[in-house]
């Protein structure tokens, strides 16, 4: 489930040389630990030429802070990058990275994933049918 991995540890990468791609931008971030979406550069749909800024998520705060801490103010590809929380998609002026944000992250961390194994096939359900058990 994406949205359960997206806990808002998205980044905003500003001032990037135009011919910075998503595996730049993959290859320079995911020392700082876990990525969950492929990195996205925002490019014009007509000419595909990058407007000059991307976004990265992670799985972590701690990944995204030291992505912060690290690259900000650092040049990529011969250009001083900008690194900060992106804004939300769904509120004005508001970034991710905030203390709600990162206490329900906690929240969700430490509660075990409610999906299960599909066990339709499991020794449990096949006991009493006419299924012969492997040895």
């Amino acid at each position: 489930n994406v949205k359960m991995l997206d806990i808002g540890a998205n980044i905003f990468i500003g001032n990037l040389e135009e011919s910075v791609d998503e595996k730049l931008l993959y290859d320079t971030f995911s020392a700082f630990g876990g990525i969950t979406k492929t990195p996205k550069v925002m490019r014009d749909p007509e000419t595909g030429i990058s407007k000059g800024f991307g976004f990265v998520n992670f799985d972590s705060f701690e990944a995204s802070d030291l992505a912060i801490q690290c690259m900000n103010g650092q040049f990529l590809a011969n250009k001083q990058i900008v690194v900060q929380y992106a804004y939300k998609k769904e509120s004005q002026g508001e970034r991710h990275g905030s203390q709600a944000e990162r206490l329900l992250a906690a929240e969700m961390q430490s509660k075990p994933p409610t999906f299960r194994p599909h066990t339709m096939f499991s020794a449990a359900n096949m006991s009493g049918s006419d299924v012969p058990m492997p040895p």
